[in-house]
């Protein structure tokens, strides 16, 4: 119900009313109602907007500083907000550490111990709509440098092809390890972000979601060489009908999954994100398949990229990605073999091998092209995932003390199994829906925002029935015979 709508009604009670005790009770009726309908309009405002990423709960803004001098301290375990501008427009500032004091760079600290591997991550959520135009390098990057600015780790998150805004995600890292040379010791280490931006991109301030995970060191001293051979050879794919889950915006909200075939609906410009707990000596399979409905069946033409799907670990490092083109057939992306989880697995020379270091949450971003909106129409399409966990659990490398977000707990398995948006072992901040509280088994945010519209609305019904009743109630044992 609209303002005006609620207003109209309630005012035609009110002046049906005899004498001051109806008036009175008419007022009263009045502003309750009203009072309802105002709570009700953001659920219908949200209901009616596109989900946009949903931040970790209780996340700190922070101001990232144009110097080091006055750089703002992130502290491990905690998520926090923050937003990076462009860079002057058609230099390129902004494209990595050294555009010192530059706009589109931003600098932060963080106190290291002298023994944990640490992994400071930074999403970039662009404002997304058919309005922001971002280009193939438009990237974000993250940095880890000692206080003489010898860096320690950098990496560099671009749109690449898939030129449209969604969250894109990159982490530096400090690994400590015998003989490693620099940024080894205990201390503060400057944390910089850059942003990248093309002179045609739109340049409005992006998002930007920091969050530091500290993985501790072990009891005893671990191999410093990788794993041996291991089987490449995926295994097939799971059958049987999909059931049902419905993706998140993000890290924090994004629906758990286990081992089997899920099916979503995901419309142009829209990602998903989804996790899947994975431990010690298990492989993850995944393929992602745009069905033959996808969008309106009767138009015919060819998107190139149309599907992207990205696999991150459990402390947000992009480790494997995959595109498939679409031309109204079904079509299949699926994700490179990768190792079984092993700690060796961070001393392999291949980014991808050495991404799945730990256990824990392991994240899937599904994005979909705009594209696909003038070729096959603006319409949601079919999305099928089929998951394969491949091997038995395998016996964790003993830590100094709880390792936080890279186990996969009990709570974790059970998440998975229902659907759960949140888990137990993560140490960073979860959000679940956006309304505040965990999401329900096979839904999300956004059905939990219809909910609160529905549960709104029925309020704001059974107030004015109840005082409709009230006031016929009372006008006629007021009124005169006859009335």
């Amino acid at each position: 119900m609209s303002r005006r709508v609620g207003r109209s009604l309630m005012g035609c009670v009110v002046g049906r009313g005899r004498g001051r005790a109806v008036s009175a009770l008419g007022a009263a009726m009045y502003a309750v109602a009203v009072a309802v309908v105002v709570v009700a309009l953001p659920g219908v405002a949200a209901a009616q907007d596109s989900a946009s990423y949903v931040f970790a709960q209780g996340a700190k803004t922070v101001q990232g500083a144009v110097t080091s001098t006055d750089a703002a301290e992130l502290k491990a375990g905690k998520t926090y907000r923050s937003s990076i501008e462009a860079g002057a427009k058609g230099t390129g500032l902004g494209s990595g550490s050294g555009a010192k004091g530059a706009a589109g760079t931003r600098y932060y600290r963080v106190a290291l111990d002298g023994s944990s591997d640490t992994y400071v991550s930074a999403v970039a959520v662009p404002k997304a709509g058919t309005d922001v135009k971002v280009a193939f390098n438009d990237s974000i990057s993250v940095t880890l440098q000692d206080r003489q600015g010898n860096r320690c780790d950098s990496e560099v998150a671009a749109f690449r092809s898939a030129e449209y805004p969604r969250p894109i995600a990159a982490t530096a890292e400090r690994v400590v390890r015998e003989g490693g040379g620099r940024c080894q010791d205990a201390g503060t280490y400057d944390v910089v972000v850059a942003r990248k931006t093309a002179p045609d991109s739109t340049r409005e301030r992006w998002d930007l979601e920091l969050s530091v995970s500290s993985e501790p060191a072990l009891k005893s001293q671990p191999a410093t060489t990788g794993p041996g051979a291991w089987s490449s050879a995926a295994p097939r794919p799971p059958a049987g009908i999909p059931s049902e889950r419905r993706g998140g915006t993000g890290f924090n909200d994004a629906r758990s999954l286990r081992q089997g075939v899920w099916k979503d609906r995901i419309r142009p410009g829209q990602t998903l994100f989804y996790r899947v707990p994975l431990d010690w000596g298990q492989q993850l399979f995944t393929e992602a398949e745009l069905g033959s409905s996808a969008g309106d069946a009767q138009r015919k033409g060819f998107v190139p990229s149309a599907l992207n799907v990205t696999l991150y670990n459990p402390a947000r490092t992009p480790v494997t990605s995959k595109d498939a083109s679409y031309g109204g057939e079904p079509s299949v992306a699926a994700l490179d073999s990768l190792p079984p989880v092993a700690y060796e697995n961070r001393y392999l020379s291949r980014a991808d091998e050495a991404g799945v270091r730990f256990a824990g949450w392991y994240y899937l971003r599904v994005s979909l092209t705009p594209e696909m909106k003038g070729t096959f129409g603006n319409k949601e399409s079919g999305l099928t995932l089929r998951l394969t966990v491949h091997g038995d659990a395998a016996s964790a490398p003993t830590y100094v003390r709880d390792p936080g977000a890279f186990q996969v707990t009990d709570a974790d398995r059970a998440a998975a199994e229902s659907g759960f948006a949140q888990g137990g072992g993560s140490s960073l901040p979860s959000a679940g829906s956006r309304s505040g509280g965990q999401a329900e088994p096979g839904g999300s945010g956004r059905t939990n925002r219809m909910t609160v519209v529905g549960i709104a609305g029925i309020g704001t019904g059974s107030v004015l029935v109840l005082g409709l009743g009230v006031w016929t109630y009372v006008a006629r044992r007021r009124a005169p015979a006859g009335w």
